[in-house]
């Protein structure tokens, strides 16, 4: 199975949610998920690691019996991910991510009543050369790294950013030529 038909599978979204902030073993991520069932989730882990998305960032033998302990490794899908894909898989890949934002949304008006005054959305046209998109890039990143790594304290709640990239279609735009 491919990295990109992983990453998008509901499970995979909500393991990789709870390693962003803590490595974990499987029975601490289980215990996190508990509506999981224990096989399910090794299985899907063990997929998750053979794709890349997750790796063993410790081993320790206790009674005999070997407990790793995961981190995210490569989480992003990259250009290599998503080249050789139809142009209606690339659309199911987005289709599957927007259901995951829907499903996410949601949860969120299902079971916080403050959700209405937390979550945010909107859309932004911005203009870049080329060299002000990489910036821009790395710039996004260095801010995001900075908070990535907190942990969750009693002042902490956890915050889920999702972000879509793409080019404008300059539909309805003035022409500058």
């Amino acid at each position: 199975m491919k990295k990109s038909d992983i990453v998008v599978m509901p499970l995979s979204m909500k393991v990789l949610r709870l390693l962003i902030h803590n490595d974990m073993t499987v029975k601490e991520i289980r215990d996190s998920l508990k509506d999981i069932a224990q096989a399910t989730l090794y299985r899907h882990i063990k997929k998750m690691h053979s794709a890349g998305l997750v790796k063993i960032s410790k081993e320790e033998i206790v009674n005999g019996i070997i407990k790793k302990t995961y981190t995210i490794d490569n989480a992003k899908l990259e250009l290599e991910d998503i080249k050789d894909m139809t142009n209606e898989e690339y659309e199911g890949f987005f289709m599957k991510f927007i259901a995951i934002l829907v499903a996410d949304f949601k949860d969120n008006l299902d079971n916080n009543k403050d959700c209405k005054k937390e979550i945010s959305f909107t859309q932004l046209a911005i203009y870049l050369s080329e060299e002000e998109e990489e910036e821009l890039s790395k710039e996004i990143t260095e801010v995001l790294t900075k908070y990535r790594k907190n942990k969750k304290t009693k002042n902490r709640k956890q915050k889920i950013l999702s972000s879509i990239y793409m080019p404008g279609t300059n539909k309805g735009e003035d022409s500058d030529n």
